[in-house]
């Protein structure tokens, strides 16, 4: 590494922490019930949220909603946030929590025969579904993203949001690191597991003769 590229680096880890030291002390206001800091830690998450809910229930109204939902959320729960971790993490994971609640009220209001193009062309469907026997074929796309969104719901929290960044969101592994304060290695580790425990679930729900047994009803 040369000097220009030491120096660049520096200069990065400087700003960065200056943002994280600013957010601190806006976190801290807002705490204390100031409106104006929540509201600057409003516009420097909003999109990101926006962009996390929207990879997981695909609609942008629903979107634009939960993120309100996630914001009105955030200020009501402020003062419990101990600071274990940073502000942009904790507000993800309820921007998470956000949309898969809107996925199980979605998905309880939606008969699953319903198919759609944009969810047949989700590429986590894809990616788990190449794992199991042919499952496009004994299920719509709709039912199988559905199937899919439950066995993540059923992770543990810290397989959830890597998964669901990482996979849903769209997010490299060295941005989802950055966004949830872990190491690239951790986050491998994560969505190692994470797949893991996914397919295994899809394999189950998925088995031929359940699919035999509804065939025959």
């Amino acid at each position: 590494m040369n000097i220009a590229e030491r120096s660049c680096i520096g200069e990065q880890q400087k700003y960065a922490q200056c943002e994280a030291s600013e957010e601190c002390g806006l976190v801290a206001q807002a705490k204390s019930g100031c409106s104006r800091a929540f509201g600057q830690l409003y516009e420097r998450h909003r999109v990101m949220v926006y962009r996390t809910i929207l990879g997981v229930v695909r609609l942008r109204e629903d979107a634009e909603d939960a993120v309100q939902r996630c914001f009105q959320r955030a200020f009501t729960n402020l003062p419990g946030f101990r600071g274990d971790s940073k502000f942009s993490t904790w507000v993800t994971r309820i921007a998470i929590n956000e949309a898969l609640m809107l996925l199980r009220q979605r998905r309880a209001n939606t008969p699953l025969s319903y198919t759609s193009y944009e969810d047949a062309e989700n590429p986590v469907v894809q990616n788990l579904a190449d794992e199991t026997p042919n499952p496009e074929q004994m299920l719509t796309a709709k039912e199988l993203r559905a199937v899919l969104i439950q066995a993540v719901s059923d992770l543990r929290k810290n397989l959830q949001i890597v998964i669901l960044l990482r996979e849903f969101e769209g997010l490299t592994n060295e941005e989802t690191a950055r966004r949830l304060g872990l190491s690239v290695t951790v986050v491998k580790t994560r969505i190692f597991h994470a797949k893991r425990c996914l397919r295994r679930c899809l394999e189950q729900k998925l088995k031929p003769q359940r699919f035999l047994t509804r065939a025959q009803g």
